[in-house]
């Protein structure tokens, strides 16, 4: 056995995991640019909600690109990793484009926070947006800078051939340092990480409180006055509400007397009668009062719901993406702990096993292809340049063929 044999013995397990990891790259690359080039050339019109996307979009193709790469080179070439300063810089660029990721979503729940819940706040000029996002990458390359000196080439030496006089030795891209430091370093991620989750946290349960509250605002208005204010009015106040709604209530008022005199006179004309007809009548009456509420509420209640998504779907979307992301990356910072811990060791598995680890480690880089969807679902404008855009390419491609039917 030599060198090459030994390589892709120990490779060929991993081919489903390298098929996950070209797919990665595949949709990342694809859906990310496509989201680029829509929200930079397509979307004319700049939106204080759509701002930060575009930075998004590209940390997440950097990190897809990068990461599914490194990964690749270290499932394809586990004793063949060609070279130690290839090792260090694949290793910052990867846990760089990550960390930015993450502190980019952190920067994007105060703002959303701001904007929800202090909306008579001082808003972000676009120097401060950008002065924002400068700090966000400079931040995160200096949290990651420790990469350098903690991982590099490591020599391996397959002892199961020294019997037969056959030494094999190899070279892996891995941890190079004292244990302990790689242990405090993997300490402190996971320290910022869970701060930046409860940060994370604490702006949207505000920002949900917030929603909520307007919501519910809403409701109680048409409670009220038995009428329905108009779809936007369900983030407005409630005085806001009846000063919009005084036109409607004399018209509602005297149809309220009108029938109030037509049932006083009925009961004048009625008063001979039985009691137990007019206890009837009245619960008539009191049963077509709370059916008449509950058709306003039910009536008001779609196209305020409507509103209220198209209104704070940004919230919504960005809230989702948060949520994907800390899934995603709360095992690798669980799996790199365990690691510094137990060392080599760890990966002393059966294959099953590090295969279901290795997809683990690597679902991080899930987080970066999915975020395009999640742009579709909650974007109506986006999901229109995209239709528009394919629509197009069709009509392209078929245009080459009609002409060569004349």
């Amino acid at each position: 056995m030599n060198l090459e044999s030994w390589n892709a013995e120990l490779s060929e397990f991993l081919i489903g995991n390298d098929s996950v990891l070209i797919l990665y790259i595949i949709v990342g690359v694809f859906g990310n640019g496509l989201v680029l080039f829509i929200y930079l050339v397509r979307m004319t019109k700049k939106s204080d909600d759509r701002y930060f996307i575009p930075s998004l979009a590209a940390i997440d193709i950097c990190a897809c690109v990068i990461g599914s790469s490194y990964a690749l080179a270290l499932n394809l070439l586990p004793v063949r990793f060609p070279g130690d300063f290839l090792c260090r810089v694949l290793w910052f660029l990867s846990q760089a484009s990550t960390v930015s990721g993450g502190t980019l979503l952190l920067v994007i729940a105060i703002h959303r926070y701001m904007k929800v819940c202090r909306p008579f706040s001082n808003t972000w000029s676009l120097r401060v947006k950008r002065l924002v996002i400068l700090g966000t990458v400079t931040v995160s390359t200096l949290l990651s800078i420790p990469t350098i000196f903690l991982y590099g080439e490591i020599q391996v030496v397959n002892d199961h051939y020294r019997d037969n006089n056959v030494t094999l030795v190899g070279y892996r891209c891995g941890n190079i340092s004292d244990p302990r430091a790689l242990l405090g370093y993997n300490i402190f991620l996971l320290v910022f990480a869970v701060s930046g989750v409860a940060i994370l946290t604490i702006c949207y349960i505000f920002i949900a409180k917030t929603i909520y509250s307007k919501v519910m605002m809403y409701r109680k208005s048409v409670k009220q006055m038995h009428t329905i204010p108009k779809p936007e009015l369900s983030v407005s106040t409630v005085s806001d509400i009846k000063r919009k709604s005084k036109s409607i209530e004399p018209c509602n008022n005297q149809q309220h007397e009108e029938t109030g005199e037509f049932h006083e006179n009925s009961n004048e004309h009625d008063r001979e009668n039985d009691d137990k007809f007019q206890n009837t009548h009245k619960d008539e009456k009191s049963n077509h009062h709370k059916r008449r509420s509950q058709d306003i509420l039910l009536n008001a209640h779609i196209p305020a719901m409507k509103y209220h998504f198209t209104h704070y779907r940004y919230s919504y979307m960005f809230m989702t993406i948060t949520i994907v992301f800390v899934i995603a990356y709360l095992p690798r910072i669980i799996i790199m702990l365990l690691e510094s811990i137990f060392g080599i060791e760890f990966w002393n598995k059966p294959d099953s096993v590090i295969i279901g680890l290795m997809f683990l480690y690597r679902l991080y880089i899930l987080n970066h292809v999915v975020n395009p969807f999640i742009y579709g679902f909650f974007d109506a404008r986006f999901r229109h340049e995209v239709k528009l855009l394919l629509s197009r390419h069709k009509k392209g491609s078929l245009h080459p063929e009609s002409q060569t039917g004349q």
